[in-house]
């Protein structure tokens, strides 16, 4: 892990919540958020691999990560995880919206299917679990923020 140019307590008492925490940019961010002192919750499909990050950077950071499965895909799922994280931390702060999905493949080459699965992914499951969050943080009124993290190679 890169030395930090924040405090180490720069996030102390902020709940983050990182879809697609478990792997690649996802897993950097909560390990850097974790080791500013945040309260991380890391979601995605694959519980096995959130629960080996989650402890990996629990070790690592000496704060504890909470590992929650999620399709963002489905609302349901995307209201149980932050029902999950509530209970843990309390309403998020900061959303990080990395989940994403995608193939490597040409652009004449992708199918209706394929294209589907992205955008369920990337744009719908993106809205759910923003709506999700402001649902509850108008309710609660508290503010947030939100971060997107899109990519698109055609």
């Amino acid at each position: 892990m890169k030395t930090p140019m924040l405090p180490k307590d720069a996030f102390k008492d902020k709940t983050v919540i990182i879809t697609g925490g478990g792997t690649g940019l996802g897993k950097g961010m909560a390990t850097m958020l974790s080791a500013l002192g945040a309260n991380v919750v890391i979601a995605a499909r694959r519980l096995s691999v959130l629960e080996l990050t989650a402890n990996e950077i629990s070790n690592q950071t000496g704060n504890p990560v909470h590992a929650v499965q999620m399709d963002i895909r489905d609302p349901v799922a995307v209201a149980s995880a932050f029902d999950s994280c509530e209970a843990k931390f309390g309403l998020p702060n900061i959303i990080i919206n990395n989940a994403a999905g995608n193939f490597i493949s040409p652009s004449e080459r992708l199918s209706a299917n394929a294209w589907r699965t992205i955008t369920d992914i990337v744009l719908n499951g993106t809205a759910y679990v923003t709506l999700e969050a402001g649902k509850r943080l108008i309710k609660a009124k508290q503010g947030l923020n939100f971060y997107f993290i899109f990519y698109l190679h055609i």
